[in-house]
Order: structure tokens, then sequence, then C-alpha cells
């Protein structure tokens, strides 16, 4: 986590999770998308290090169409993911799909949620209109399925999913309600630290130290759930009590941590929850998941959550049943099917494997990978 918040880890998971199909069309998008009042922004490129580079800021700027970038000049069509932490943004652009490129910056001035959501919307109807040309050209037009994210109004790609009441946006990462989404439920996705279902936010680690003549000071910013708040707010509170000054910080972050929680949320009780779970409580887990599930019976996340912590039990027959339920409220949500996969392979339920699959299409032979790495982790 020492480079830009895991850029690298980052930028390899989005580009596992994108559904985006690069086939080539000149006929869509540009002619179709009304005139949109340019954002304007200044950022920075950052290094390797994750450190800003050049003394100046830079011009940047999005009109619907392209994203502008100094003089670099990128279609929104092209762009095959986006993602940000903080101010920090990670674009992969995909003229060449063979070659993709990753574009790593700091907005300095202008809405970085803003200019995300605007390109996801862009490139989302881009890739649709690609897809339905594509589906059309094969005779099977009538199969394509789109449905338009309650958070951020970019365009799913359902097609081959069954209907389901919640959808998995893959442009802001939401697991969306289709019908009446609650506006706090946009908040809520995998933790970077835990892998799961939370609310993660911005933490602050921080560390003052003072040698005789020499003194100095390290902080990075992170994403992650209050749970994994508070094991890394500790270990700040007692690294900085023999220098006094970074103490402040560590008992603000210990404050965030605890106090955190969504007491009144739609999730109550949600962190405890996963506490416990990884923990191995599974018993108590199941408690505090099912009363969250009474308020809100159809979450794929929550469920994700309850599967995720009894694979890493290695309790994969009641892993599997729980994922099928995840993927019932939410069909395309890929970190349920990934686990799903991985339970069946363990299992021997090669059919269930194979049909599982084929609603995936040729993502399924890979779909383990990521999964996979997460449970050795947690091991």
């Amino acid at each position: 986590m020492e480079k830009f918040y895991q850029t690298e880890r980052l930028t390899e998971v989005i580009c596992l999770k994108s559904r985006l199909f690069w086939t080539r069309s000149t006929t869509f998008f540009d002619q179709e998308r009304n005139a949109m009042e340019p954002m304007r922004f200044k950022f920075k490129y950052l290094n390797e290090q994750g450190q800003e580079t050049g003394f100046f800021s830079r011009k940047g700027h999005f009109d619907g169409h392209t994203l502008v970038l100094d003089t670099t000049e990128i279609p929104a069509s092209d762009i095959y993911e986006v993602d940000h932490r903080g101010n920090r943004m990670v674009l992969v652009e995909a003229r060449d799909e063979q070659h993709p490129t990753t574009i790593v910056f700091a907005v300095n001035s202008g809405s970085v949620p803003d200019l995300k959501q605007a390109l996801g919307v862009a490139r989302s109807a881009a890739a649709a209109a690609r897809r339905k040309q594509q589906l059309t050209e094969q005779g099977l037009g009538n199969t394509f399925h789109e449905v338009v994210c309650p958070h951020c109004s970019a365009t799913n790609d359902l097609t081959g999913f069954r209907d389901s009441p919640q959808i998995s946006c893959q442009f802001c990462h939401a697991v969306a309600t289709v019908a009446g989404a609650p506006e706090e439920e946009k908040h809520y996705r995998l933790c970077d630290e835990c892998g799961m279902y939370s609310k993660p936010r911005q933490f602050t680690v921080f560390y003052f130290y003072f040698l005789l003549v020499v003194y100095g000071w390290s902080s990075r910013q992170t994403w992650r759930c209050p749970g994994c708040m508070r094991g890394e707010a500790w270990k700040m509170l007692f690294g900085n009590l023999i220098f006094v000054l970074g103490v402040p910080v560590a008992i603000i972050q210990l404050i965030r941590a605890y106090g955190g929680t969504d007491l009144s949320s739609m999730y109550k009780g949600l962190d405890g929850a996963n506490l416990k779970a990884r923990s191995g409580r599974m018993e108590a887990a199941i408690v505090d998941y099912r009363r969250i599930l009474e308020r809100q019976p159809e979450s794929a996340g929550v469920k994700y959550n309850i599967g995720l912590a009894f694979a890493q039990q290695n309790e994969l027959q009641a892993a599997a049943k729980t994922l099928e339920a995840a993927l019932n409220d939410c069909a395309n949500y890929q970190p349920a099917a990934n686990l799903l996969a991985h339970c069946y392979a363990q299992l021997g339920e090669d059919e269930k494997l194979a049909d599982l699959r084929a609603e995936w299409g040729a993502e399924g032979d890979d779909v383990q990978e990521d999964t996979v790495d997460l449970l050795e982790e947690e091991q």
C-alpha cells in the first residue's frame, strides 16, 4: 500500500472485473449524445511512488465525448475503466486492446466524483451501443438487455443475465436496488483491506518521530471499513505515544473507527457482524446478519459476506447455498460469482460450475482467480 493506495492492485482488480466488449463501431454514441457543458479541472500526473510530478498543475476537461488531459485527447469510448481514491484517479485506456495504458493523476481543482460519474455515463453508453450493434449484426439484437444504474446513471449491459431486484454497477461499483434504491446504498462496496461488503471511508495513517536533532513524520491515506480501521488505529496510538505529537491524530482515527459504525443506517450492525465473521465467531455473526436481512431481505452484498465467511471456515456447502441466494438478489454480482465458482470447483459440482460459467460467458474460465487469492490471504 506504499504506492498510490495499492495502484497496481487496483488496476489489476478493475481490469478483471470489467465486462466491456471492445468490438469497434463507428456509428454510435457521438451522434446520439447531447452536448454538455465541459467539466474543467486541474491535475498533476503521479509517478510510480504515487507522488505528484511537476510544479504547476495542468489543465483538463471533459465534454461528454472526449477527455482532455493537457494535450492528450482520450475518447470516452476508449476508456476501459476509471476509479478513484480521494483526489487520485486511475484510468485505463484501451485504444489498442492488446496494450492498455494506465494513467494515474491527482485532481487538484474540480470534483473527482462528478468527473468519474460523467466518464462512467459516457463510456457505459458507448460500450452498450457497441454491444447492441454487435448482437444486431449477429441477428440477436432482441437479446440485448441494459439497465441504468439508479445511483450514477451509467448504462449496464446485462445481456445474458436473468432479471434480479439488484444490479452490480460496473461503473460506480455499487450494488444498486433497481426499484426504489435507497440513497445511502451507493456508499457501500467491498473494503480494500478485508474484501467484505461494507461502507469504506478514508483513513489517515500518521506517525511522528523525534530522534535527538532529527525529527519527521510519515503519512498516507487508505480506504477501509471501520472494522479494518481499528487495528491500525491502535497501532498508531501506541506507535506515537513516545513522541506525543502523533497521538491526537491516532485518537481521532480511533474515534472514527469505533464511532463510525452505521448505528441508524439501512445496514445497522454490519460492521460488528463482519468483525465476528472474520474472527471465526460464525454463530454470533449469523445472528447479526439475520437481523440485517430481516430489514433488508434483498441484499446481495450482505449475503456475499456470509458466503465469504463460510468459505474461509471451509464450510463450502453452506457458502455455496448463501452465494446462490446472493446471485438471486443480484445476478451480475461478480464477487459472489467468483466465490461460488471456487466453491463448486472444490465440491466437484461440475454441472453447476458449467452453468455458472455459461451465464458469465468467456470470463467463466478465470472467475475464480482473484477469489482464491482472497481466501489464501485470510488463511
